[in-house]
């Protein structure tokens, strides 16, 4: 990667799409490596420069943007902005732009980016669509695609008349682009205006909970929806994913009724996951849940009901009772891995 610093310019006319890198503990956050990849894409489209946006410490970031993507890093490294805390982020944000002046402006639907995001185009008087499936580029518009009524219908935003137009982007918006060490661009140091009284909320102390399932880096997962129909049912999914050495995934539906834990629920409000194998058990294949596990690998649903909307879109198809398939496909799997073992 060759790096180029530079001193920040006058105001610019334009300088194309814009992403918001959130960095926490471990560095770049996954969804900021995911929407700078969709960043890259539709700068490519658009005939765009691509700019990382970052706030805190640099600590070979901008190394990483720029061989992911990145045409420039604007960098604040400041140690008063290692934690978050909105204002002096929004000031910093909202200054940059108006200084640049970019076109398009992508921020993680995280937490913070959530929040960040709503901040700066409150305060530049634009428009701001929060947690976005999906994004294209027609013309000089961003087309924002989002889930509404509880995800019953797909509705496309465009912002018209202000800028920057400003989407937050959901988990699973895009694989993260491998590295290109060759790639070239240039890091613009930014020197932050803030005072003591952009600081009146501090973090004293942050504790970070420890995940005890993690769906996203599963290789097998089986799930469980409405349609499994009771707690006692629900044990059957438990079962199947221990034999094949899976985690447990539930539907919102699922978690609601009790059957499991909400760090198991995939989907619109949950969790977006990439198996190589998802076994839908029970699960009616609403949008909702369709946006977080459509980029597995392999799908095979096992629903009662044979004109079920997942069968749409599953690779393999089991009509049946989800309590007699399940067992079935348990006794089935442990025969074949004993006929496997040596004597």
């Amino acid at each position: 990667v060759s790096l180029t610093t530079h001193k920040s310019p006058v105001r610019i006319p334009n300088s194309g799409i814009w992403v918001y890198i959130e960095l926490d503990e471990n560095g770049i956050t996954d969804i900021s490596r995911q929407c700078l990849s969709k960043g890259r894409e539709l700068a490519d489209l658009a005939g765009l420069k691509l700019s990382g946006v970052v706030l805190g410490s640099d600590s070979g970031v901008s190394e990483y943007l720029i061989a992911h993507g990145a045409d420039v890093v604007y960098l604040t490294d400041d140690s008063r902005l290692k934690d978050y805390t909105t204002n002096p982020y929004k000031k910093v944000i909202c200054d940059l732009i108006k200084q640049y002046n970019p076109e398009i402006f992508l921020f993680p639907a995280s937490t913070q980016g959530n929040d960040l995001a709503s901040v700066v185009a409150s305060n530049l008087q634009t428009g701001c669509v929060q947690d976005c499936y999906g994004v294209e580029i027609e013309g000089e518009f961003l087309v924002q695609k989002r889930l509404e009524y509880d995800g019953k219908v797909l509705t496309n935003y465009v912002t018209k008349t202000d800028k920057p137009q400003i989407a937050t982007l959901r988990d699973g918006i895009a694989a993260v682009n491998e590295a290109d060490v060759n790639r070239q661009g240039k890091i613009i140091p930014i020197e932050p205006t803030l005072d003591e009284s952009d600081f009146a909320a501090k973090v004293l102390k942050r504790e970070v909970a420890q995940k005890t399932v993690n769906l996203k880096e599963a290789k097998i997962i089986v799930a469980g929806g409405a349609g499994v129909g009771s707690r006692e049912n629900f044990r059957l999914i438990e079962q199947l994913a221990e034999t094949l050495g899976g985690e447990v995934g539930a539907t919102r539906a699922s978690v609601d009724a009790g059957w499991t834990s909400y760090e198991r629920q995939i989907g619109q409000t949950g969790t977006t996951v990439k198996p190589e194998l998802y076994i839908a058990c029970g699960i009616s294949g609403a949008v909702q849940h369709r946006v977080g596990m459509m980029d597995a690998g392999k799908i095979v649903s096992i629903n009662i009901d044979p004109s079920a909307p997942i069968f749409r879109f599953s690779h393999y198809r089991i009509v049946g009772d989800l309590t007699k398939v399940i067992p079935k496909l348990i006794r089935v799997h442990n025969k074949v891995i004993t006929r496997k073992l040596p004597p």
